[in-house]
């Protein structure tokens, strides 16, 4: 017999499947019984069609009942709260022990009657009444509970049943400051390798401090899938949220090089030379080219390091993989996706395993040391690499069979497939939160901000089934204030700024959600500046930029390139597209009056042009209440040409175009001194 549609519907309710959502225009969109079904079985629910939703239903209703704890309860440090604890009616609480055990080894032990604050009305399943208790974890730790995670168990009502506790405070607050940013794959230099290094980063962060900067930004530094077919270099999908990109380790800021004959042998050999000038002057980042010519010289030096040769440095390696077990399983992963085939019992080349080691304790010595030249503002991408190392590394937190993207949008008539495995929001729980704990501290640990990619993924995530098209996917939600707490508490713990990246149409209640938890929104002049308000003021608690690294820069966005850039990839009619550039003109004209920029009679004042617009428009970001303000480099000289065009994919060059200037220029032109002095801000705004 077919299952009633509210069945299915109520079994999509409970693992947060949504079964219709509302578009970007607003429009309701129900989702199919056949992907609602598809996402379900991707979540693990036992179905086989529609039909099954009865039986499932009533399983896990019975299953939850039974549940005395969650697997994941939140307490909230800065304000009132309490926790559930579900029990059968007749329970007496006096013979209910709950035990806390803090972090640190403390623990707190008292009934579950001296510290419940309310009681429940009793529910009833299949015949059995349950009640839930509320309890006050802050009054069973007698203290206020420190920031972190810890454990509770309850006893006397059946097994033992655990919950990890995450004790959540406010994410710190962020000092005044601009953001200096480029991407470090763009960086140049007068010695780089085709691509910019930690040590470059640390150069740039030392100057735009020099010039009243408070911190640098880059894109997300995770290592990338270089040995897929065709290479995919995005930042956004990286093999790993855990590790650290060993294409930017500069080799000659190691110590290993010294004590390496072959590697310096290499390094002044004619060959590597000439293969080095021919990727120093390229227009575009050689990713593969880069990461052969490194590992040449790299390896050397890790078999250096590993004979002991340099007995303290070796010992400071093998602190590093005690400290960082998933590092070292990382780099086990690498080795074996590059042997031909496992060595004896299964293992990867001891050698090829100590390489990739190595790599990831220089890069994060220099990602450190680059760090201390300058706040870093980071970035921390919403997924990794479907073949990569995380799903290995951490199975449980992973789901397969589905695809996180977006739904059809007014830039994307055919919606988004973003080629990730979305987090499981129910077995993560299970498992602790191992993973995204440990994501979240490898991002945290080099930055003074970090920007968290598609803020409403802590929310909900729009997911597309194998077989579907991004057209027919629909939204699954996580339990939002379990990860929102997650990031409270990694960013507490490194005294890090949070920016939630909540651009598009984005539900009330993820804004409020950050507005609670003190992140930051983020502002972008290009969506809110308008032709009847060309210059609009940015909020307070936001970082306002001019635009994002998918958008047109500022010279482009000034004279309409990406008007032509939509038609002609036919999302503009001809009609449409001379519409919009008359409006833009309209707009620019407005902008450049507000500025001061044109004179009466409509003309440009004293050849006034985008350097001045740019200027203008930072000065007035500068002056105005935002938090953070962040200006890219690149918009100083006036490039036109962005470095990702979303949905064009890695052929379209996509993430591997080098910056027009390299650090010398920069440090060596007064238009970016006289950007850097627009921006300086100190104290509170007017």
């Amino acid at each position: 017999m077919r299952a009633s549609r509210p069945e299915l519907a109520a079994l999509a309710v409970r693992h947060g499947v949504h079964t219709r959502y509302t578009d970007v225009d607003g429009v309701t969109r129900r989702a199919p019984d056949e992907v609602v079904v598809a996402v379900l079985q991707a979540l693990g629910v036992p179905l086989r069609d529609p039909s099954d939703a009865a039986a499932a239903w009533r399983e896990e209703r019975r299953a939850a009942a039974r549940r005395p704890l969650e697997p994941v309860l939140v307490h909230r440090i800065a304000g009132p709260g309490t926790t559930t604890a579900t029990l059968p009616a007749g329970t007496d609480p006096q013979e209910v022990w709950l035990s806390l055990e803090l972090e640190d080894g403390t623990t707190r032990r008292d009934t579950l009657a001296n510290v419940e604050v309310r009681v429940d009305d009793a529910t009833a399943v299949e015949g059995v009444r349950y009640v839930r208790h509320a309890v006050d974890l802050g009054a069973l730790a007698l203290d206020p509970l420190p920031p972190g995670y810890h454990r509770v168990t309850l006893e006397g009502a059946g097994p033992p049943t655990s919950a990890l506790v995450l004790a959540t405070p406010k994410c710190p607050a962020p000092r005044r400051a601009s953001i200096a940013f480029l991407p470090l794959h763009a960086v140049r230099s007068d010695d780089d390798w085709g691509t910019g290094s930690y040590t470059d980063l640390g150069r740039l962060g030392r100057w735009v401090t020099e010039q009243g900067i408070g911190l640098v930004g880059t894109l997300p530094l995770y290592p990338a899938l270089l040995d897929a077919v065709p290479a995919d270099p995005s930042p956004y999908l990286p093999v790993s949220r855990l590790a650290y990109n060993e294409l930017f380790i500069d080799p000659t800021g190691l110590p290993e090089l010294a004590a390496t004959p072959e590697a310096r042998d290499l390094l002044s050999s004619r060959s590597l030379r000439a293969r080095l000038s021919a990727l120093h002057a390229s227009r575009l980042v050689e990713y593969e080219e880069v990461a052969r010519l490194k590992r040449q010289v790299l390896e050397p030096m890790a078999r250096t390091l590993c004979a002991g040769t340099l007995p303290d440095r070796l010992r400071e390696l093998q602190q590093f993989a005690r400290a960082h077990p998933e590092l070292v399983a990382y780099a086990r992963f690498r080795a074996a996706r590059e042997d031909a085939g496992p060595g004896p019992g299964g293992e990867p080349s001891a050698a090829r395993t100590g390489y990739h080691l190595y790599c990831q304790w220089a890069a994060a010595q220099q990602l450190s040391f680059a760090g201390a030249a300058a706040g870093l503002y980071a970035d921390f991408p919403i997924g990794s690499h479907p073949d990569g190392f995380d799903p290995v590394w951490s199975p449980p937190s992973f789901m397969s069979g589905v695809e996180g993207g977006a739904p059809p949008d007014l830039f994307f008539a055919e919606g988004q497939a973003w080629g990730f495995h979305p987090l499981h929001p129910e077995r993560m729980r299970e498992d602790g939160y191992r993973y995204l704990i440990a994501a979240l501290d490898r991002a945290f640990r080099h930055a003074e901000c970090l920007r968290v990619d598609h803020v409403m993924g802590l929310e909900r995530l729009y997911m597309i089934p194998e077989g579907f098209s991004a057209r027919e996917g629909t939204y699954v939600s996580y339990p939002a204030d379990e990860l929102h707490a997650l990031v409270c508490i990694g960013a507490d713990r490194r005294g890090s700024a949070v920016v939630g990246e909540d651009l598009g149409t984005v539900p009330a209640t993820v804004r409020r959600r950050m507005a609670r938890d003190k992140m930051l929104r983020t502002w972008v002049f290009q969506f809110e500046s308008t032709v009847a308000e060309p210059l609009p003021e940015p909020p307070r608690r936001a970082l306002a930029a001019l635009g994002t690294h998918d958008l047109p820069t500022f010279a482009a966005f000034l004279a309409g390139d990406d008007i032509t850039e939509r038609e002609r990839a036919g999302l503009l009619s001809p009609d449409a597209a001379s519409a919009a550039r008359a409006e833009r003109a309209d707009w620019r004209r407005r902008l450049l009056g507000k500025l001061g920029l044109v004179r009466d009679a409509g003309a440009p004042a004293d050849g006034a042009g985008t350097l001045e617009a740019l200027g203008g428009c930072l000065a007035h970001l500068a002056r105005g209440p935002a938090d953070l303000v962040l200006v890219d480099l690149e918009d100083v000289w006036g490039e036109r040409v962005a470095q990702n065009h979303p949905g064009t994919g890695p052929g379209a060059g996509n993430w591997r175009r080098r910056s027009a200037r390299s650090l010398e220029e920069i440090r060596a032109d007064p238009d970016v001194a006289a950007v850097c002095r627009v921006l300086e801000r100190t104290g509170d705004a007017t």
